[in-house]
């Protein structure tokens, strides 16, 4: 069986972002908890933007992303980013 023609479509490139000192200073700062109790969360998020920046064109590749990107999306139904929220600077 022939495979359809494909245009190739190169990867965006997303430049490295530090999640971790944002989110402590949100939690500390409107939530008023204790940030070392997020640690290890914040740390996932941050070796999850990692694993996203190296993936492949692959299946596993693909997994990686979409798992990365559920991630943010249930982050930003919880957390603001902006002016009021947290402040980073994010680019895909």
């Amino acid at each position: 069986m022939s495979r359809p023609p494909c245009i190739g479509i190169p990867f965006k490139k997303s430049p490295e972002t530090d999640w971790v000192r944002p989110l402590r200073q949100y939690i500390a700062r409107a939530l008023q908890e204790d940030p070392d109790a997020y640690n290890s969360d914040c740390q996932v998020l941050q070796r999850m933007r990692q694993d996203m920046r190296g993936a492949k064109a692959d299946e596993t590749g693909r997994d990686i992303i979409y798992r990365y990107y559920s991630h943010l999306e249930a982050l930003e139904r919880r957390i603001r980013v902006g002016e009021h929220g947290v402040k980073m600077v994010f680019q895909w």
